[in-house]
């Protein structure tokens, strides 16, 4: 592997974002997508790649567990609900919640992409006696 080659993993690594690190690694702004494209698929690029992942990884103690364990607390917390001054009962951020579910899904093979299959997904609530009624449900499509 040359040091332009070096210095685009270097770079991917940063943001994976090939395109930017192409520029940075001296490529043309106006090829630097499918050129960025192109360094992907070389093997000794990629593999370098995932190996300089894997040890920020370990260096880092970012496990699996870990991450799930954050998406959980994102979830959790973003779920809980509050009386704003208005007397009406919200969620904390309905969007950050979803989305951390959405990540967790992904990385236990739950997700399914849209136009597959539907998915539904059930928030719990407690706005009161417990009932049925409490709980809301959005379906993915």
């Amino acid at each position: 592997m040359n040091s332009r080659h070096q210095r685009f993993v270097n770079e991917y690594l940063l943001d994976q974002n090939a395109t930017r690190a192409a520029i940075a690694a001296g490529y043309s702004e106006k090829t630097a997508r499918s050129q960025g494209s192109r360094l992907l698929t070389n093997v000794d690029i990629s593999q370098t790649i995932t190996d300089q992942q894997a040890q920020i990884n370990t260096e880092l103690l970012i496990t699996a567990q870990a991450k799930r364990e954050r998406l959980w607390a994102i979830a959790t917390f973003n779920s809980q609900t509050y009386v704003d001054q208005s007397g009406d009962v919200r969620m904390r951020d309905p969007r950050a919640a979803t989305s951390a579910i959405a990540e967790l899904n992904k990385m236990d093979g739950s997700y399914v992409q849209a136009g597959h299959e539907s998915t539904y997904v059930t928030f719990i609530q407690d706005f009161g006696d417990g009932g049925e009624d409490d709980r809301l449900g959005t379906v993915f499509e």
